[in-house]
């Protein structure tokens, strides 16, 4: 059995950071000698390798080696030979050198590719690209403390049948990045749908959070773990049998109805999509059999088609002329499913849906596709004419399968403080990089601790981890949504906390307002926000001399404009080509406001391109004198047009004092330079 081990991130088709001394770690025996190469096929020469550099240690006494080669440029590809005394030898191929980053957060820095590619076809036909490499961690934690070594992972480069699982936001950021440099990207994917920030932080930084450590302490009891994962599994599957079994329409095969008419009135007209608030079904839990006929054209009747059913809360099973076509296990995937070749007909086809719903929150979410359709035509299967809910067919029914009582709560283990950094960051730490993106904080809105705090804390810590005191941080600021928002402004709020991380040197934050869908927690758009994410790199770490930003408030001041007239001048930086775009809410501004005592006003503001700012006007002159604060964008949507520079990426919410008004001496964000 071999002695000699190499962790994992040390492993064919790594990347290495460059310009940085290559670390190589590892274990063997007590005192083994250990001689590490970076070695360079010789050109024409199929066996004969050149040396580029070599260096030899004993390890600990606990068997540990750690050995650095001189750092390098960008280059490859290389061969690393790791070899002890012992006669064993350890070769990892095809090894690159170019820029790391480390990518980390919740669902959407963890969604793959496969969640997007509706909306990039062109990816499925992608052609191999070696220069941008993944190194994807599986969903792990730890509570006892920090690991040593992943407990999984390994480096897969870009082609059509691996591109599927990669990050679609970590692989636009590569993609950009190395359109702007040139380089081989390789990117680290440490993330989990659903954590907060205090999952992805050690204990040394949760420092005085004595809550968030006693949670630490509470599941580092093994046993306890034990039994927490057994009764999720057994609450989770006693509630889904009990439905199932009293489930009049599994004993009574719903899914098979023929298309014939009622008889009765069990079936009742139900509108799709809906929220079941305000209607018969609100508040109701357990599961709900929803049904119609449709017909087809010529073009779809008996062909290969894919049925659209935008996302529906909490799970479903989806049955086509009494065949299953497909199943989703809860709320948030998109419902896409594949129609076989003929399975359909153009008369009189059957759609029977079974919803089960756990909380009594019941929807089919407004404002997706409810379609079948191939590439020759499609097919409405929602209730609604046209853009109105005045006049909708009658043709979905409902009627109720089993009633039963909330489902138990999942106590989701690895979301707990420190268990994901333990376990999915720590160990990654003797492997050097260039930088972090971070894209998290939908899973904090609400739970009431100091997330500017918390994420200061963690830029110093993984600083610290990474032994390097300005390693570049960029944030991705939470786009808008409105949907599952219990308070009108909970997003619009945490956004402008969010927006603090600019105080610290050598952190990024990108804007995305205008890339979120309001009905979608995960929206589709990634491409836009990796880009904007390698152009906060290339400034922060590359030398790109190019706008990387939206417009930025920089102060906002009472004046008379040059018409005598009285307006509230605020000024912008990155402020060259200032224009209005339309997000898809038209290009009137509507989400500026001025904040005086006793309201909140809306402004007719004017882009003053001559000045690089904007001028704001406010029609009533009690209201103008008593103005105190100025903002933009703080709800959880916007509602018209997004004011934008030649980068087209929006200027960001703020919460702006006006100069002159008595708040002077308040502390106001550092803007970057």
């Amino acid at each position: 059995m071999s002695k000699l081990i190499l962790p994992r991130l040390l492993s064919d088709g790594v990347v290495l950071q460059r310009r940085k001394a290559i670390h190589i770690w590892g274990w063997d025996e007590k005192n083994a000698q250990i001689t590490v190469s970076l070695r360079e096929k010789i050109k024409d020469s199929i066996s004969e390798e050149n040396i580029l550099s070599s260096a030899s240690i004993s390890c600990a006494d606990n068997g540990r080696f750690d050995i650095y080669l001189p750092a390098r440029e960008s280059g490859g590809p290389y061969n690393l030979v790791v070899s002890d005394d012992r006669g064993e030898t350890i070769i990892i191929n095809d090894v690159m050198i170019g820029l790391v980053w480390f990518c980390t957060g919740q669902s959407n820095m963890e969604l793959p590719v496969n969640r997007v590619k509706d909306k990039y076809p062109e990816l499925l036909e992608i052609a191999d690209n070696n220069m941008i490499r993944t190194f994807k961690i599986i969903e792990d934690s730890s509570f006892e403390g920090p690991l040593e070594e992943l407990n999984s992972g390994s480096w897969t480069s870009v082609n059509k049948e691996t591109i599927i699982n990669f990050s679609a936001t970590a692989y636009f950021f590569a993609r950009n990045l190395q359109d702007i440099t040139g380089q081989t990207i390789g990117f680290i994917n440490a993330s989990l749908g659903g954590s907060r920030i205090s999952s992805w932080m050690g204990r040394e930084m949760l420092e005085g959070y004595d809550e968030l450590l006693a949670e630490a302490d509470k599941y580092s009891d093994a046993e306890f773990r034990k039994q927490v994962a057994k009764s999720n599994m057994e609450n989770g599957d006693a509630w889904r049998k009990n439905l199932y079994e009293t489930d009049l329409g599994i004993s009574e095969h719903w899914e098979a109805w023929d298309g014939s008419d009622d008889i009765d009135d069990q079936w009742k007209e139900f509108a799709i999509p809906s929220f079941f608030k305000g209607t018969e079904l609100e508040g109701f839990i357990g599961s709900v059999w929803f049904r119609r006929k449709f017909d087809l054209p010529k073009e779809l009747a008996g062909q290969k088609a894919r049925l659209f059913l935008g996302t529906i809360v909490d799970n479903d099973v989806v049955f086509v002329n009494g065949q299953r076509v497909g199943d989703t296990p809860y709320q948030y995937p998109p419902r896409k499913y594949d129609i076989p070749e003929g399975l359909t007909r153009e008369k009189d086809n059957t759609i029977v849906i079974r919803v089960c719903v756990e909380t009594g929150l019941g929807r089919f979410t407004p404002g997706k596709d409810y379609k079948i359709f191939n590439d020759k035509c499609s097919v409405r299967l929602d209730s609604f004419d046209g853009q109105t809910t005045e006049n909708w067919d009658k043709h979905w029914k409902y009627r109720i399968g089993a009633k039963c009582d909330m489902i138990p709560p999942t106590d989701f283990i690895n979301w707990k403080s420190t268990g994901l950094y333990n376990a999915m960051t720590y160990p990654c730490h003797n492997f050097p990089i260039d930088g972090v993106i971070w894209y998290q904080g939908e899973s904090n809105v609400e739970d009431g601790y100091d997330y500017n705090e918390l994420t200061k804390r963690q830029i110093e810590g993984y600083r610290k981890l990474w032994n390097e005191e300005n390693l570049p941080f960029i944030g991705v600021q939470l786009p808008n949504f409105t949907i599952d928002c219990p308070v009108d402004d909970d997003w619009g709020r945490f956004r402008l906390t969010q927006r603090k991380i600019l105080d610290i040197p050598g952190t990024g934050l990108v804007v995305t307002l205008g890339l979120g869908e309001d009905n979608d927690l995960h929206p589709v758009t990634k491409e836009p926000i990796g880009k904007r994410l390698a152009l906060w790199a290339s400034h922060l770490k590359y030398g790109y001399n190019g706008e990387y930003m939206g417009p930025e408030v920089v102060s906002a001041q009472k004046k008379v404009d040059r018409n005598g007239k009285k307006a509230i001048e605020v000024k912008l930086s990155h402020a060259g080509g200032l224009k209005v775009m339309d997000a898809g809410k038209g290009t009137e501004i509507t989400d500026l406001f001025v904040i005086t005592k006793k309201e909140k006003v809306q402004s007719k503001v004017i882009i003053d391109t001559d000045n690089g700012g904007l001028l704001v006007y406010i029609e009533n002159e009690e209201a103008y004198e008593e103005a105190k604060e100025i903002m933009w964008c703080c709800d959880n949507t916007y509602s018209g047009g997004l004011i934008t520079n030649e980068t087209e990426i929006p200027m960001g919410p703020f919460l702006e004092i006006i100069e002159g008004t008595g708040n002077d001496e308040d502390k106001k964000s550092k803007r970057p330079a």
